[in-house]
């Protein structure tokens, strides 16, 4: 399928999704439109079982929202729903923060699984809306009082910061840090690992992980149960039972 703000390129189960809209890939009509496709068909398609998410040029990642397109930001797939559904997924997805990720780009990378980040003079993360009077819109006030909790999260919003990777990395608004030059490599061997993961377990406990978070323990518990039930049954777990008894490394196949 063709994107007209999109790069996506699927390779040994892995699907890399570029934002192309150097320099600032910053998020109009188009991209919404183009991302809710690019999900719709990668949910369904079995050759694909981990996203990377990131942005094209040598800048950044995503700069949020693009101003001029404010006259369309209520047409098209909303950005609330859109990254709710990236949020809850039944695929990892991981984002490669390659520069700069501020605003909604920064609400994107929040509602991603996995958050990497490029070490480079121009990489900061961070929701400065509050310096123009507005709010970050797109999810960002609640995931990252989820992820960081509400004291460091409303200091981060309210301050408008912009954090190194290495602050960053510190309070775990992102979980890895990579050289120049390293981001790709690092995240593609990571997604690599993640996909020779059993794709149907993975997607289960992302399913019971959500529904506990979103839901409460007790909703997360009784997904579990019905996944677990599931999953006995596939062909995913003889093949794990068997090679763990013939002491070799599994071969599953989403089945």
């Amino acid at each position: 399928m063709a994107y007209t703000t999109l790069l996506v390129e699927i390779q040994d189960f892995i699907a890399v999704v570029t934002l192309n809209r150097p320099p600032m890939n910053s998020i109009n009509l188009a991209m919404r439109e183009d991302l809710d496709s690019a999900f719709n068909a990668l949910e369904k398609d079995e050759q694909v079982r981990v996203i990377v998410l990131t942005g094209a040029g040598e800048k950044g990642f995503c700069a949020g929202m693009d101003v001029g397109d404010v006259a369309n930001l209520a047409k098209g797939p909303d950005a609330i729903e859109l990254f709710n559904r990236i949020d809850r997924f039944p695929k990892p997805v991981i984002a490669a923060l390659n520069g700069f990720t501020l605003g909604g780009g920064c609400e994107l990378a929040l509602a991603c699984h996995f958050r990497f980040m490029l070490d480079g003079p121009r990489s900061r993360i961070g929701c400065p809306e509050v310096n123009l009077g507005i709010t970050p819109g797109w999810g960002g006030i609640q995931r990252m009082a989820r992820l960081l909790g509400r004291p460091r999260a409303l200091e981060l919003i309210l301050f408008s910061k912009r954090l190194t990777p290495a602050e960053a990395l510190e309070i775990g608004l992102v979980e890895r840090v990579f050289p120049e030059g390293g981001l790709m490599s690092g995240t593609m061997e990571f997604a690599r690992d993640l996909a020779k993961r059993a794709p149907l377990a993975v997607s289960s406990i992302l399913q019971g992980m959500t529904a506990g978070i979103e839901k409460g323990i007790e909703e997360g518990l009784k997904t579990d149960r019905v996944c677990s039930a599931r999953l006995t049954q596939t062909e995913d777990a003889r093949e794990g039972f068997m090679a763990f008894m013939q002491k070799r490394e599994p071969v599953f196949k989403g089945k």
